[in-house]
């Protein structure tokens, strides 16, 4: 049987009644990490919490954009709620591009805070000195399908926390040269480089610049490949299943898997906006611009320009 974080229909049942209710401003999420989700007449239009990385995160950390970038456009247009516009008139994001990062860190925010101990959900009404999200998702989530894709995600780490004992604070560590299988590629092999027996998966999330649950869905695959080794969050001891792995114990924090399948994108009216919501790879970093003006299409994000 998956296990369900403890409380966490505390936050989906308060998000179910928000949406009918059409209300505007934030459902705020009190536990052992705090976070908060912002609506819009019903729509999801961001989550933030500490237990995953943020708009801000995503963008520097991966590379996507630079210190001295972000903090000039958020200087010029952040005060007056012009982000979104001026990445773009800056060639920093593509429009597709704006979408794709917003959507992305929203639903990481709702998994992971999902994912924790819930304690308390409470509203804040939009009105006078509520501040409206700099980056918002455009024209917004329907509730129903951000708390079917966080199910399905909440399934998945259920999995990897039972057969592997994949979990956000775990600390993976390399394994030795002779238990490995296959080889580890792009992303995958950036993660390799981070890990080392310090960091929890949390951690390695923030370091790279990637959403918890891309990182967490890739560790478990490198754990499968017996490239890592996923030792028992620190102040517990690993407690022994009948078929001889780690069971699970005790609630989640921060994450891993064997090789758990992800589930399949659904077919016909959802798949078109289910991956909008899955597209969790590594953001891409820019490149140099074609010369010939030929190359991949473009996907929202902008080559970068040459430096010398």
């Amino acid at each position: 049987m998956e296990e369900t974080p403890a409380r966490v229909d505390l936050l989906l049942d308060a998000l179910r009644q928000q949406a009918r209710e059409e209300f505007s401003g934030a459902v705020v999420v009190l536990g052992e990490a705090n976070g908060k989700v912002v609506l819009r007449e019903g729509l999801l239009t961001t989550a933030t919490t500490s237990a995953a990385p943020g708009l801000e995160s995503l963008l520097l950390r991966s590379g996507r954009i630079s210190d001295e970038e972000w903090t000039a456009v958020f200087a010029a247009a952040a005060p007056s709620g012009r982000l979104p516009t001026a990445l773009v008139e800056r060639r920093l994001l593509g429009s597709a591009g704006v979408q794709v990062v917003t959507r992305m860190a929203t639903m990481d925010a709702l998994f992971a805070l999902a994912l924790t101990q819930i304690a308390r959900v409470t509203t804040e009404p939009a009105g006078s000195g509520f501040l409206p999200p700099l980056l918002p998702v455009e024209p917004g989530i329907e509730v129903e399908r951000a708390i079917r894709e966080t199910s399905r995600r909440l399934a998945s780490a259920s999995r990897w926390r039972a057969d592997l004992g994949l979990e956000p604070q775990v600390r993976p560590r390399l394994a030795t040269a002779s238990a490995r299988h296959g080889t580890a590629g792009g992303a995958q092999a950036d993660l390799l480089a981070r890990i080392d027996g310090r960091r929890t998966c949390r951690d390695i999330a923030f370091t790279v610049g990637r959403g918890l649950f891309p990182v967490m869905t890739d560790l478990a695959s490198l754990a499968g490949d017996g490239r890592i080794v996923l030792p028992p969050p620190q102040g517990r001891s690993p407690v022994r299943s009948d078929a001889g792995r780690p069971a699970a114990s005790g609630p989640p924090d921060y994450g891993d898997r064997v090789r758990t399948e992800i589930p399949h994108l659904a077919v016909g009216a959802d798949s078109q906006e289910r991956q909008k919501m899955m597209a969790d790879t590594a953001l891409p970093r820019r490149s140099p611009p074609h010369r010939d003006g030929g190359g991949p299409p473009d996907h929202g994000f902008p080559a970068r320009r040459r430096t010398r």
